[in-house]
């Protein structure tokens, strides 16, 4: 009799070796059973393929094939085009699935079947203790790990991907919908959740850790060209204009908040997108009076809610956020309706 298939699981992989073996070990202790392990050879030139061919012959649940295009985006097409079930969940070569990982997301797009995507805290972990590679990581997850609701998750999508990758588990049938990964030059991931949240996808986040994801020197994600600094900021250049479009929010004098490096890079990729930034603040006294790109540079004083702004906040500080919030609020503006986060 043939196993059911509530969920498939993909996994795409090149040259995974030496960590494989203890992902695969967390995917087999999985208390929730009912799963498929569709295993996706990305081209590798060591024994990784080798060792998956071995697990398939010892269960029947994991699938060992190769990528019929090249790179992770074929692959993850490829993997979702032939999996049986109609969940699908990401997951890594190097990382690890704690054991409620697969039950508790299921359990939850069972009972909300409004919603299409849902993730899941993460803890950040490194192969080596005295392995260093800048606190950036580990940030960028202390800060995903709160952004829990899709209220959150649609305010704050412009600043950072709020979900770590290989946490996610989605409908199958979203990527007929609106269309699954695509290849260009920008992350694929984040690319995807920023189209599926405009076109009304509802994503969720489990507040429970469920998943280690670990850092590393050669990660894709560091050395990519496709997730550089440069290749992020476009592509929320491209989505944050879709974004006010929709809300008809381009009526209103569009202004930016930092007239610093960051930002001065950031508001000429939304100026290439179409948004018309009318002015600029900052709190530096010797920009004040001064211009970025043809506007002038104002105290941040001058905000006013009479003025009927929209504020864009480019500041890349990720320290100076919550004092941006709380100014802001004071000046009566609204997160969502008159300001959202950029950096």
């Amino acid at each position: 009799m043939a196993t059911r298939v509530v969920a498939s699981i993909i996994l795409p992989y090149q040259d995974s070796e030496m960590t494989v073996e203890r992902c695969i070990k967390s995917i087999i202790e999985q208390e929730f059973k009912e799963w498929e392990l569709i295993a996706i050879d990305d081209h590798s030139r060591d024994s990784t393929r080798a060792k998956l061919e071995e697990y398939s012959k010892l269960d029947n649940r994991i699938r060992s094939v190769r990528n019929q295009g090249k790179g992770i985006v074929d692959a993850l097409n490829y993997g979702i085009s032939i999996a049986k079930s109609e969940i699908i969940v990401r997951m890594d070569s190097d990382d690890e699935m704690l054991p409620a990982r697969l039950g508790c997301q299921l359990e939850f797009l069972e009972k909300n079947q409004n919603v299409g995507l849902v993730g899941c805290a993460v803890r950040y972990c490194v192969e080596n203790k005295s392995d260093f590679f800048g606190r950036g990581y580990s940030f960028h997850v202390d800060w995903s790990n709160q952004i829990l609701n899709y209220r959150q998750i649609q305010i704050h999508q412009f600043e950072e991907s709020p979900f770590a990758h290989p946490s996610v588990a989605f409908r199958k049938i979203l990527t007929l919908e609106h269309g699954g990964y695509k290849n260009g030059s920008f992350p694929e991931d984040y690319e995807l959740w920023l189209r599926w949240i405009s076109r009304g996808v509802k994503m969720e986040k489990l507040k429970a850790c469920l998943l280690k994801w670990y850092d590393a020197e050669d990660r894709l994600s560091r050395v990519g060209e496709r997730y550089s600094q440069e290749a992020f900021q476009k592509i929320k250049a491209k989505y944050l204009n879709l974004w006010l479009e929709e809300r008809k929010l381009k009526s209103r004098n569009i202004c930016a908040w930092g007239a610093g490096k960051v930002a001065s890079k950031q508001s000429k990729f939304l100026i290439e997108e179409g948004v018309q930034i009318e002015r600029y603040y900052d709190i530096n006294p010797r920009k004040i009076g001064k211009t970025l790109k043809g506007r002038k540079i104002f105290s941040i004083n001058e905000i006013s809610r009479s003025r009927n702004e929209f504020i864009i906040v480019l500041t890349g500080k990720r320290d100076a956020k919550s004092e941006i919030m709380e100014y802001l609020c004071k000046k009566q503006l609204r997160i969502g309706l008159d300001f959202i986060f950029l950096a």
